[in-house]
């Protein structure tokens, strides 16, 4: 089982997600990157697989704020 990591970053006009081996994927705004992230992550869910999706904090820092688990539900973290 992974345990994938979805990097969303970004400011105003291009928003990037990154993944471990892969090409980032350029999105325009930051709803369409968090959009496109979470579909990733439930695909991978529903294949018994558990994703994460991190953002940058106030701090600089990535944090986990979403995980799509095992039992198929995308939970938001609470920081």
């Amino acid at each position: 089982m992974s345990n994938a990591r979805y990097y969303v970053v970004g400011d105003r006009d291009m928003w990037m997600i990154n993944v471990k081996e892969s090409e980032p994927n350029r999105c325009a705004c930051r709803n369409q990157a968090l959009a496109f992230a979470m579909g990733a992550a439930q695909r991978l869910g529903m294949r018994g697989e558990r994703a994460h999706i991190c953002e940058v904090d106030d701090d600089g820092r990535f944090r986990c704020k979403w995980t799509y688990d095992r039992t198929h539900h995308l939970c938001r973290k609470v920081s």
